[in-house]
């Protein structure tokens, strides 16, 4: 196997098994175990599960980028919330290790830490600018007070998803039911500041989400 296979045999198995038991559960010697290889190897590659973490947080990183670039003064349809957040938390869905131990991941690595800061503010800014898109086109009606405390609850719900799905629900983590919960969570807590046909529109869609549940 050429070194640049083994490197990405390396990080797919330790995705898969920080998804399925929780990055603190796995140690290096069993994602050496699962990936067939020795631990001697692994650490050729990697110094630490540490080092592991982070090349995955840039890989989730480069898929998320793009989804936090939204032009300032556009204005938006509905429709592009809703496409924003389905690619938001399909990507998320599939680094979730990252969200459901977050605070101990960022404390034990502080520049995990600092990225993750760093993306929490594009993201707290990305939600903003989609808010006051559908406001432009004229969709959506709400105040300033509100639109901040709107955009607040949309970056907590947007985070901290995985982790409350992971108390109440762990295994339907595995098949994205939560993910399709989480949606239209977020689905209603936009719909009472929309317009017609808007808000009906997105009272539709997150009926439907739910009912794929």
């Amino acid at each position: 196997m050429t070194k640049r296979n083994t490197k990405e045999l390396i990080l797919s198995t330790s995705l898969a098994l920080f998804n399925e038991l929780g990055e603190p559960n796995v140690t290096t010697n069993h994602i050496a175990d699962e990936a067939d290889i020795s631990p001697g190897n692994l650490y050729y590659h990697f110094r630490s599960k540490d080092d592991i973490v982070i090349h995955l947080f840039k890989r989730f990183l480069t898929g998320l980028q793009p989804l936090t670039e939204v032009p300032e003064n556009s204005a938006l349809e509905a429709e592009d919330l809703w496409f924003q957040l389905h690619l938001t938390f399909e990507i998320k869905g599939q680094f979730r290790f990252l969200y459901r131990n977050l605070s101990d991941l960022t404390a034990r690595i502080p520049d995990l830490g600092r990225a993750m800061r760093g993306l929490l503010m594009r993201e707290r800014q990305a939600a903003f600018q989609m808010i006051s898109g559908l406001q432009l086109k004229g969709s959506l009606r709400i105040s300033t007070q509100e639109k901040e405390l709107l955009v607040d609850t949309l970056l907590l719900v947007i985070t901290y998803w995985i982790p409350f799905a992971s108390m109440f629900d762990l295994h339907r983590l595995e098949d994205g039911t939560t993910q399709v919960k989480a949606i239209a969570r977020v689905l209603q807590l936009v719909t009472p500041f929309l317009r017609e046909p808007e808000r009906s529109q997105f009272t539709k869609l997150a009926f439907e989400y739910l009912e794929q549940t």
